[in-house]
């Protein structure tokens, strides 16, 4: 229920602000598959859908996150790999979080207090955040090209970070 419902806030996000409709701006069927994998941590865009691992859809970001993949993917012709595959997550991030901020209900991200407002997936159940927007390298990435953690090798995920 929670991929439904926050599609749809994504949906109004974009809709409402930039007269979008849907990820490819011709009403594309919002589409969700929920509890991918027993033991799957973790979400994506496959071009058609989103999916999710147990407990992913929880967050109205991380479902904001995946849809604006579909956004970035019809919109413009960054290959996910190396710095624009990087360009396309912090793309999705961003979106992710300005829905979060945006949702004002209960149990919305509009009402996070300032410690987890920047945070990626703080409503995630049993896991909690995954990313920080404010200081990145409190989950391991790097908050500029000179950081510790700025990696380019054989397992950075083809330079997507």
């Amino acid at each position: 229920v929670d991929a439904h419902y926050y599609a749809g806030d994504t949906y109004d996000f974009y809709f409402n602000r930039f007269k979008r409709d849907s990820y490819d701006n011709r009403g594309g069927a919002l589409k969700s598959y929920v509890c991918y994998g027993m033991n799957y941590q973790n979400a994506f865009w496959d071009g058609t859908r989103m999916t999710y691992g147990n407990g992913f859809a929880a967050a109205d970001d991380v479902v904001a996150h995946e849809l604006s993949h579909g956004v970035t993917e019809n919109t413009s012709n960054l290959v996910y790999s190396n710095q624009s595959g990087a360009l396309n997550e912090s793309f999705s991030d961003i979106f992710g979080e300005a829905v979060d901020l945006t949702n004002t209900g209960p149990g919305y991200g509009g009402n996070d207090s300032n410690g987890v407002r920047w945070d990626m997936g703080e409503d995630i159940p049993g896991i909690g955040a995954i990313r920080d927007m404010m200081d990145p390298t409190r989950f391991g990435d790097p908050d500029k090209t000179t950081s510790t953690y700025y990696y380019c090798g054989t397992s950075d995920n083809g330079g997507v970070h």
